[in-house]
This record gives structure tokens, C-alpha cells and sequence, in this order.
């Protein structure tokens, strides 16, 4: 549908659909197809488009299982195989977005190396890790914010300019109707704003705080109506964000860089008012860093290291790991089977319920923890113009497991 939308003049105009289904708006901006338009338009002028499709989900499998490759190259003898399960194979998050096609899919890799970058003090490469996450999903020019709170003012300058350069460029892929398409592409993405913000499937932090009032109207009128509050339900998530974005440009350097990554990146995926349960993807990347730190020793992780968090953070790890964790193994729940129907079917499936949704609390809780634990005691971190220190390998290895200190 959407290589099909994009390849008219006007992306924007509304697209026939088979019946009984309504004429797709398409809801992405001009950066947000550009994906699909990378397979979709070889495989149109080849006449084979299944060839498109075949190597649009070849490449999204490969960047949603790039962090377990990468975690298990830090590991030793069988425990890759585990790492590897864990974070890819046996992965919800990775096969859901696999299922779904969604381009949120690519994100992945970018999101690994600018965590990577941001553990090794590579303001270049998290500038430009920044500006390719925007293309794919604009909602992640947040993380911008990551180079404002290390006080890198010239690389975020640099970083808010190109994420607005290129996502403006990528209009005029269509010159025909430019600039009317930037109005049309906004006019769509909130005229679609509103659908599935109470689905169960939306892991947003919205619908995590109206969960309970959602379940006491569901009980009382045995539906949920797509109104309830639908005021509320769409600002919460931008009033988590700025309170979270005043809160790291606030901490600055007291808060460790690959913290503040892990913050805006759980931020940016969740404060939509609609974050369908395949954005849950974000998680593998973190899951990578907990497994492995890039600095350090085969088989530690940053949580291993209290070098990469300017000092031991228990609480924050625990409440990391466990979001992360759960993100990653969703959990089935006793309770009866929904029936879910089919879109362009006239039958049903059958959908157990289980431990996602309570998958954005934990990640709120977990932010939360952070934002505390760096408030109280700040990171000794690196000046301005230092570079920073790569570990000695073989004191860590002489001194016993990282971490085994002070247990």
C-alpha cells in the first residue's frame, strides 16, 4: 500500500482500497516512505514485486537481529548462542516488526550505534546516527536532546540542522504538488492520530496512565469507544517528554552520555499518542549494551562497568533490565481469548493477552529511576575537550569479573 501510495505524484491524495475498507491518508511524512520506496520502485520497474518485498524483509530482518550478532561477538564459547536466542531468535519485539513490515524495524541499528557512539564520546557519529534515525522516524529527532545534555552545543546545532534539512529535502522527492504536500502529509498524520490509541496493542505512555480508567469504563459499558478520553489520552505523552527533556538538559554532564541515550531513546518510542506493540523493537538495542559493554572486557555489560556510568547504579540497572527483559519475553496472561478480526477477511483470530502493556510503566519507572539516581550523585565525566579513556583490558581481567567490587 504504501509503495503504491508514494509512487503517484501526490503520495498525500487519498489511495482506493479494496472493499469494504475506507481510502487510505497515507500517514507518513516524505522521510518516512523512503524505505519502502528503496525496495519498492527497482522491484516496480523490474515488473517483479516480489522481489521488492523479499528483499524489503531480507534487510529489516537483518537490522532488527544486528543487536544480538553484535552482543554475542562480546561473548565467550556457548554463551553466544544464548545471547544471540535471547536478543534475536526467541525476541518478540524482533519478529512482531518482521510480521508487520514496519519500518521502525531499520531504527534499530542506527539506535545501537548511537549508543555505541555515545559510551566512546563519538559526537560525529551520534550527530549523524541522530539525523538517519529522523529519516526513518521523525519522532526520533528527539534524541537530538543526548547532545544538548552532554553540552556539545556545535554538534547539536549541527544535528537539529540536518534533521530539519533532510526531512525537508525528502518532499522534494515530489515536486509536482510541493510545498502543498508538507500541509497535506501534517493534515493526514493527525487526521489518523486518533485510531487505536485505546487497542491494547498500543504501548504508548499515554495509554499506560489511562489504563486504569480504560478498564473501569470498559466494565461498566462493556466497550471502548475511541472518544474516551481522547483529549487527555493525546497530551499526556508530550507532557512526559518535556518534563524528561528539561530533565536531562537539567542533569548536563551529571548524567552519564549512554544514559541519557537510553532515556530519550525509550522516550522517543513511547510518547506518541500511538505506539503500536512492534515499536517495543527499541528495546534490542539496550538489551545489546546490557549484555555488552563496548569498552569493556568479553562477557561485560555497562551495568558490569560502574566506569560507564560514573559510579555503581544498582537501582537503575534492575529497573532497566527488567523493562527491557519483559519488552523482550511478553508474557501470556489466564484470562479469556479475544477475538480479534482479520483486516480483508471475514474471520476472526483468537489473541491471548499478556504482559506488554504493562511494558511502558516499567520504562517510565525506569526513567524515572535514572533521572533520581543521577540528580543525587552525578557522573564524573569527561571535559570538553578530553578524550575518552579506552579501559585496561588486563587489569579488569586481574582484578576478577567487573563489577565483583564492593558486593
Amino acid at each position: 500500500m504504501v509503495v503504491g501510495a508514494a509512487t503517484r505524484d501526490n503520495p498525500w491524495q487519498p489511495y482506493p482500497m479494496l472493499e469494504p475498507h475506507p481510502t487510505l491518508r497515507l500517514g507518513y511524512p516524505a522521510a518516512g516512505i523512503l524505505p519502502q520506496l528503496l525496495f519498492g520502485i527497482p522491484a516496480k520497474w523490474l515488473g517483479v514485486p516480489l522481489l521488492g518485498l523479499f528483499g524489503y524483509e531480507l534487510a529489516l530482518s537483518i537490522a532488527v537481529f544486528s543487536p544480538a550478532i553484535w552482543a554475542a561477538r562480546g561473548t565467550q564459547g556457548l554463551e553466544r548462542v544464548v545471547v544471540f536466542v535471547a536478543l534475536g531468535a526467541a525476541a518478540i519485539p524482533a519478529w512482531a516488526t518482521i510480521d508487520r513490515g514496519n519500518s521502525v524495524g531499520f531504527v534499530v541499528p542506527i539506535a545501537l550505534t548511537f549508543l555505541v557512539a555515545l559510551r566512546r564520546q563519538r559526537w560525529g557519529c551520534v550527530t549523524v546516527m541522530i539525523i538517519l534515525a529522523s529519516l526513518v522516524k521523525p519522532q526520533f529527532a528527539v534524541l537530538v536532546i543526548a547532545l544538548f545534555t552532554a553540552r556539545q552545543w556545535r554538534m547539536g546545532g549541527f544535528g537539529v540542522a540536518g534533521i530539519a534539512i533532510a526531512n525537508f529535502a525528502a518532499y522534494l522527492l515530489w515536486p509536482r504538488h510541493f510545498p502543498a504536500t508538507i500541509t497535506q502529509s501534517i493534515h493526514n498524520l493527525f487526521g489518523t492520530s486518533g485510531l487505536y490509541l485505546t487497542d491494547l496493542r498500543n504501548v504508548s505512555f499515554g495509554r499506560a496512565i489511562l489504563l486504569a480508567p480504560d478498564y473501569f469504563k470498559l466494565l461498566q459499558t462493556g466497550q471502548l469507544p475511541d472518544s474516551f478520553l481522547a483529549g487527555p489520552r493525546a497530551l499526556i505523552g508530550y507532557g512526559i517528554l518535556a518534563v524528561i527533556v528539561a530533565c536531562m538538559l537539567g542533569l548536563g554532564r551529571r548524567i552519564a552520555p549512554v544514559m541519557s541515550g537510553i532515556v530519550l531513546l525509550a522516550t522517543a518510542t513511547l510518547f506518541p499518542p500511538l505506539a503500536l506493540f512492534y515499536y517495543l523493537v527499541f528495546v534490542l538495542p539496550v538489551a545489546a549494551l546490557i549484555v555488552r559493554d563496548p569498552n569493556g572486557p568479553p562477557g561485560a555489560g555497562i551495568f558490569d562497568n560502574p566506569e560507564a556510568l560514573g559510579g555503581r547504579r544498582r537501582k537503575a540497572g534492575i529497573w532497566v533490565s527488567l523493562a527491557t527483559a519483559l519488552a523482550i519475553a511478553q508474557i501470556a496472561l489466564p484470562g479469556p481469548i479475544m477475538n480479534i478480526a482479520i483486516p480483508g477477511q471475514t474471520v476472526t483470530r483468537g489473541v491471548v493477552g499478556t504482559t506488554v502493556f504493562i511494558t511502558p510503566f516499567l520504562w517510565l519507572v525506569a526513567c524515572a529511576i535514572i533521572i533520581v539516581s543521577y540528580a543525587r550523585r552525578p557522573a564524573s565525566v569527561l571535559g570538553h575537550d578530553q578524550e575518552p579513556a579506552m579501559p585496561d583490558v588486563d587489569s579488569w581481567a586481574g582484578s576478577g569479573s567487573p563489577g565483583s567490587s564492593g558486593r
